[in-house]
């Protein structure tokens, strides 16, 4: 049985193409998920899909993130708003689809 990994509903689409695209994708973990997500372990996604988690690279500032301009400025808001801000750190995680099956 695995472990849920969440995602805001209105990002499952996007996050399933870059997926299907490119073979992986990005999310950010601020406050309370620091430290959940494990690299080399997998996790079931809302939509079904197994996800497994490349690598995790824990950061202090927003503006030190990968792909920082291609950000909205809501979203480093709101990064800012749980880590930086408060003196907490972030973490910006790679995964993809994993070949595993779920149970």
């Amino acid at each position: 049985m695995y472990e849920k990994i969440s995602f805001p509903e209105h990002e499952y689409e996007s996050i399933q193409n870059y997926l299907n695209n490119l073979g992986h994708c990005y999310t950010t973990r601020v406050y309370k998920e620091v430290g959940k997500y494990i690299v080399g372990k997998s996790y079931i996604a809302p939509w079904g899909d197994i996800l497994k988690i490349d690598d995790v690279q824990t950061y202090w500032k927003v503006s030190d993130r990968p792909y920082y301009d291609e950000m909205t400025d809501n979203e480093k808001m709101e990064i800012r708003k749980y880590s930086e801000d408060i003196g907490l750190p972030y973490e910006f995680i790679r995964f993809s689809k994993s070949t595993e099956k779920s149970c």
